[in-house]
């Protein structure tokens, strides 16, 4: 039987400073402890009890309503009363005198102090001698019909009370001194000690299916939500890649409504199956495992501090990496072994599965994301052109730069370009190479003119001349995402190249 010392020094030892005696010995037995919400509830404490005041009731304590609860606590022959109050708050000096006469300890928690831990704490201090009853079993029941729970531990640590017994889950135990029942996914139980007594044993079962229902019912409850999160944040996401600038900043703010925070730096990655529809067999068995591709890659990148959200192309699963920085050193390298533990996991998955991967670089707001989904696109190309699948492909300045001068090799590829730059072919070359160098650090900088200005050593107005007055010549719309991207590796291909055109 435990005894409020041994309580007292637990929670003191748990929160050193937080705990204090205010009135009365602590030698007496605990049989039993309740949370009350009301103070009508204290009428419901058996005897020998430790009733813990909830926070809301902490506004008696300085008036003669604390008194009422003494007084209450004191028919019931309660052994302690637990208050959280701040160090400076006086407690009704009526309701100590009234505490003490009773041979009721009335402890105080400080604030700061979590009460759903403290009393956790005492319940185990308590568990083995805690008795489960009918009462208690009715108290759980009642509390699962009548009260919405949010998640599954908050529903265990409310039972728990009730119970006066810590319940977990977790694999199924080997102990015969663990009683356990499954609670719906795979390998989980529901776990507590099991009491001597086998009436008690048997009626603390029957209690632990009723939970169990429940405890299944919020998990499938949170896994449909985060589905649906998921599946909206993502359809967002790749509406982003894919719009032009204006429909970027009208999707934004629904964007930032399902929680993706465009505003920061991003790594776009784009995983291509190649061979899915093969290993599947059909296309209905290929989307559920595309789809279920998609959550496996969020879920092994997220073990990397970060935001990460996934997109479920129809053609590839888009993962996004956002941080509030622009990454250093250290998370580049990071994120490369992140992602090729995501790749790792994919194929692991799904036997025979091949897969190229490509990498953009980070890249800030929101048509920083749109520039690094495009540099992600164009790595998966390197990747599918060098054949190296199951193994993410950067976009960096090194190993981009020979793929562009292999894309700019092409004939064909050329006259597309010769084509495309022919409307200045008749302006003298410095000036040409000063058109080009402007428009390509412009676009480097998704469109800044500010940013592009600094670079150049020009006012942002000469800037935005310059770039105008190059779309008008050449015929290029901004707004055309298309014709922008191909105007933008045209002019990396010919500064890194150093061809003319």
């Amino acid at each position: 039987m435990s005894t409020l010392e041994s309580i007292i020094d637990l929670l003191t030892h748990r929160h050193p400073g937080a705990v204090e005696v205010l009135v009365g010995g602590t030698d007496r037995s605990v049989e039993d402890i309740r949370l009350v919400e009301q103070v009508d509830q204290v009428d419901d404490a058996p005897t020998n009890a430790l009733v813990v005041l909830e926070r809301g009731l902490a506004a008696l304590t300085a008036d003669y309503r604390f008194d009422i609860v003494v007084r209450r606590a004191a028919a019931r022959e309660v052994a302690a009363l637990v208050v959280v109050l701040p160090a400076d708050v006086r407690v009704s000096l009526t309701a100590l005198a009234l505490a003490r006469r009773a041979a009721i300890c009335v402890i105080r928690l400080a604030p700061e102090v979590d009460l759903t831990a403290a009393v956790g704490t005492i319940v185990r201090q308590a568990t083995d001698q805690l008795s489960v009853t009918v009462d208690r079993a009715r108290a759980v029941s009642e509390a699962i019909d009548g009260r919405a729970f949010g998640d599954v531990d908050t529903l265990l640590d409310h039972v728990g009370l009730l119970l006066g017994r810590t319940i977990g889950l977790g694999p199924r135990p080997e102990d015969d001194d663990v009683l356990a029942v499954p609670a719906g996914a795979a390998d989980s139980w529901l776990r507590t000690t099991r009491p001597d007594d086998a009436d008690a044993g048997a009626l603390l079962e029957m209690v632990l299916w009723r939970i169990a229902a429940e405890t299944t019912r919020l998990s499938a409850d949170r896994a449909r939500a985060e589905q649906v999160s998921r599946r909206s944040a993502g359809e967002v996401l790749v509406q982003l890649v894919a719009a032009d600038r204006p429909a970027r900043a009208a999707i934004a703010p629904s964007a930032r409504r399902l929680g993706i925070p465009i505003d920061g730096w991003h790594v776009m990655t784009r995983i291509e199956p190649d061979n899915l529809l093969e290993v599947a067999g059909d296309d209905v068995v290929a989307y559920e495992i595309r789809d279920d591709l998609a959550a496996l890659a969020l879920q092994a990148a997220a073990s990397m501090p970060g935001t990460w959200h996934v997109g479920p192309d129809p053609a590839a699963v888009l993962l996004m990496w956002t941080g509030s920085d622009a990454p250093c050193q250290e998370t580049h390298a990071r994120l490369r072994r992140q992602l090729d533990f995501v790749i790792r996991a994919m194929t692991g998955r799904v036997r025979g599965l091949r897969l190229f991967c490509g990498t953009g670089s980070a890249r800030p707001g929101v048509a920083g994301l749109a520039s690094s989904a495009t540099e992600a696109r164009l790595a998966v190309s390197s990747a599918r052109f060098r054949r190296r699948s199951n193994t993410p492909v950067y976009f960096d300045a090194v190993g981009m730069r020979a793929t562009l001068l292999e894309w700019y090799g092409s004939p064909t590829v050329q006259q597309s370009i010769d084509q495309l730059f022919a409307p200045v072919a008749d302006l003298a070359p410095a000036k040409r190479q000063a058109m080009i160098d402007t428009l390509c650090t412009y676009l480097d900088f998704q469109g800044s003119a500010a940013r592009a200005a600094e670079v150049l050593h020009l006012h942002r107005n000469a800037v935005r001349y310059r770039v105008q007055r190059a779309f008008e010549l050449l015929g290029i719309e901004e707004d055309d995402a298309d014709q922008r991207l191909f105007l933008h590796l045209a002019c990396r291909a010919q500064r890194l190249g150093e061809v003319s055109v």
